[in-house]
């Protein structure tokens, strides 16, 4: 494969995303990263340290990402709209991302000072971490559609929360 002259950090991570997302981050190398940009893989050890450094800016990119989606969402309407809207957006970048979603929240994920913010930010609505985590394991079991009972759930919680300030 004749190797490219230069790649960018950006176009290394999108291509482990683009790796993540269709075979999960376990399977992730470095060498599939480079095939996957058209360099070698020693070539990427100049931008990453090695594959944890790697994965960590993916996630942090992810983070990133869901925390500009959450943000967007608040700015919508006045609680407790905001909270559905917040919901929903979590939601939606879960099951558009679901490999990347595994990442951001394992066990071995990154847990520095930004990460951690953004991740205790992100799982502010922890019913919504909750249903999203059982629908895309497949363990949802609870009967009925999956956007039925995220709605009639949704639906629950921002009446407990407007009861709690009525």
């Amino acid at each position: 494969m004749p190797a490219r002259a230069k790649v960018s950090d950006a176009e290394v991570v999108a291509a482990a995303r683009r790796l993540i997302a269709r075979h999960g981050a376990g399977a992730l190398s470095m060498q599939a990263v480079g095939d996957e940009v058209g360099v070698r893989a020693p070539s990427l050890y100049k931008r990453f340290a090695d594959r944890a450094a790697l994965l960590t800016a993916v996630e942090r990119q992810l983070f990133a990402e869901l925390g500009a989606r959450l943000e967007d969402a608040a700015g919508v309407a006045p609680p407790p709209e905001a909270l559905r809207a917040i919901a929903l957006a979590y939601r939606a970048f879960a099951c558009a991302h679901p490999r990347g979603y595994e990442l951001m929240f394992a066990a071995d994920a990154e847990r520095g000072p930004e990460a951690e913010a953004v991740r205790r930010a992100a799982a502010l609505p922890v019913i919504v971490h909750g249903f999203v985590s059982m629908e895309l394991a497949g363990a949802f079991r609870l009967g009925g559609g999956v956007d039925t009972a995220f709605a009639l759930g949704l639906d629950m919680l921002l009446g407990a929360i407007v009861a709690l300030h009525a």
